[in-house]
């Protein structure tokens, strides 16, 4: 019986998963299994032996076409009531004509579901892709049996081989060719567990590697994922910092050996490599014992390094005699270098006076403006450089010195020596070991430090607690400063005096830098200063700018028609 109902046609075709109907020569519904009745929602009844055309319009319409011309129809998509199918229409040929048509059908939506589906796997895996190949690190998939199955652009990069060079391939096959020393893959596979190792590729380059396994629901290794980090880079940034911490340690050392000899370190604020080279030569020929002329405008800070050098020489331990020379007259230029017995002339001591150069004997002479001093007096100065001797006004005793000569200017002394007023003689004395000082201009790098320092120096001394905003601080940075360092120390102060507020802004400097579009301070109490007070910062402004343009204090005493010691005690009035 089983044996029947397995061949029995109506039981077959009732069990295919495709509709199928067919139609007589005169269009009427012949059969109609049951797939066609789950797929159009009729039973058989209502359909057979009706006109296919009256059941349905559209499949109607495919099926009379190829009653009426036999040709058939393959993979036709039609729309039907509720329902879109593909469906084969085929003419039934008997007698050697077309006898009726025959059409099978496939309900579609369950293959555009599944081409749905397939769509967004493959959106997801271009996805997957994307983010795979984006990553820094290199990614490697193997199989849980070490073979190749995807390896992303970084792994590329770091390893310098393609893909096809490796997918496919055995990872034991990778490293008996040398592409790796060793496979963190296999150790995975060995260990079934996580591994990290630090792997050599070809040509040396040492990788960071780990590998993760995938398990299946059976807890066997399905895949293998292999993370890979250069760390050529991490090396490159270790090689750095060692290096720099080497040059901390440097800086440490020579700040070690200056803070032993006693030099206060708190005044030597820069940052710049151009007052590093300055200082780097500054240490360097504190070790020997010859003439040093330091270059450089008015403020730089010539007198500082100056004092450097002497801390730093053998003779740290004797005096640092600085001679300011544009402050003595020309006719007190000899007695005050070489001192002077008693009577050598009208008005002179007594007990006769020693000379700054015997008050530096066994330590250092510092000659502050040195093109300043005059013709007549300059053989001499020669005379004491060479032969380290000298003879006070009005004596005859020769006396021997041991004594350090620096010299400072902020004058172009060869142009000096062209137009005859300075010997050229004395200038290649002096000139041994020239070292310049850049304007704070030009080393920019060297104003924010210098700015906290003198704020911080004269909140202390003033017992305020003056801030700047940063864009007061910008402000300042993108100043010249003519006046350099000294000009910056005595803007800060005046900041610190005067400004009432706790927190100077840019509003607040309107008037204090010399150049703004402003000639008003707009701090609060200026309006109502002292006129006293008003005058002497007037007269401040008219000197630095007559010195800024003529550079000597003689020239500018000539043009105030004043005495050059009176401009010399009002500029030192404005630095103290």
């Amino acid at each position: 019986m089983g044996k029947m109902m397995t061949n029995d046609p109506e039981t077959i075709l009732s069990s295919i998963h495709n509709g199928i109907i067919s139609i007589d020569s005169k269009g009427i519904i012949s059969y109609f299994n049951k797939t066609a009745e789950r797929l159009f929602k009729m039973g058989a009844h209502e359909a057979v032996s009706r006109h296919v055309r009256n059941v349905l319009p559209e499949i109607g319409q495919k099926f009379l076409l190829c009653l009426e011309t036999g040709k058939p129809y393959y993979g036709e998509k039609i729309k039907e009531k509720d329902v879109t199918l593909i469906c084969n229409i085929n003419p039934v040929i008997g007698g050697g004509r077309v006898s009726g048509v025959v059409g099978v059908f496939q309900d579609i939506s369950e293959i555009e579901g599944i081409v749905k589906e397939l769509d967004s796997f493959r959106v997801m895996k271009n996805w997957l892709d994307t983010v795979i190949d984006s990553s820094y690190d290199g990614l490697w998939i193997c199989d849980h049996e070490g073979k190749v199955l995807r390896i992303n652009k970084s792994s590329e990069r770091i390893n310098g081989i393609k893909a096809e060079q490796v997918v496919g391939r055995n990872m034991r096959e990778l490293v008996a060719e040398g592409l790796f020393d060793r496979s963190v893959t296999l150790e995975v596979l060995k260990r079934k567990t996580a591994v990290t190792i630090m792997q050599q590729i070809k040509g040396g380059k040492k990788v960071l590697v780990t590998g993760n396994p995938v398990f299946n629901e059976k807890r066997e290794i399905r895949f293998v994922v292999t993370n890979d980090r250069d760390i050529s880079e991490l090396n490159q940034l270790r090689d750095q910092l060692q290096k720099a911490q080497a040059l901390a340690k440097g800086y440490s050392t020579k700040i070690s050996e200056l803070e032993m000899q006693g030099i206060d370190l708190s005044y030597l604020i820069y940052r710049s490599q151009e007052m590093q080279r300055v200082v780097e030569m500054a240490l360097r020929v504190a070790q020997v014992d010859t003439t040093v002329l330091l270059l450089g405008e008015s403020g730089v800070g010539k007198g500082m390094i100056a004092k450097l050098i002497h801390k730093q020489s053998q003779r740290s331990r004797g005096p640092f005699i600085r001679v300011d020379l544009a402050g003595i007259p020309d006719s007190l230029v000899e007695s005050e270098l070489f001192g002077y017995e008693k009577g050598a002339f009208t008005g002179a001591r007594a007990e006769g006076k020693i000379g700054f150069c015997e008050l530096a004997n066994c330590g250092t002479l510092f000659l502050d403006e040195v093109a300043e001093i005059p013709l007549s007096s300059q053989s001499k100065i020669l005379r004491f450089l060479e032969e380290h001797e000298i003879i006070r006004v009005g004596g005859t005793i020769l006396k021997e010195l041991d004594v350090r000569v620096l010299a400072a200017t902020n004058k172009n002394i060869e142009e000096m020596v062209s137009s005859k007023l300075f010997r050229e003689d004395l200038y290649y004395r002096i000139n041994v070991v020239p070292i310049h000082i850049p304007p704070l201009r030009e080393r920019r790098e060297d104003i924010v430090p210098l700015i906290y320092f003198f704020l911080d120096k004269f909140n202390k001394a003033h017992k305020k607690t003056i801030e700047l905003s940063n864009e007061a601080v910008a402000t300042l940075c993108d100043y010249d400063f003519p006046g350099n360092i000294r000009e910056l120390a005595n803007l800060i102060e005046r900041i610190v005096v005067v400004c009432d507020v706790k927190r100077v802004d840019n509003k607040d400097l309107l008037g204090f830098v010399i150049g703004s579009k402003t000639e008003v301070s707009k701090c609060s109490h200026l309006p109502t200063s002292p006129l006293k007070d008003a005058v002497r910062e007037y007269e401040a402004s008219l000197i630095r700018n007559a010195l800024k343009k003529y550079g000597s204090q003689r020239t500018v005493a000539k043009l105030f028609k004043v005495h050059q010691a009176t401009i010399s005690r009002k500029i030192r009035r404005q630095s103290t």
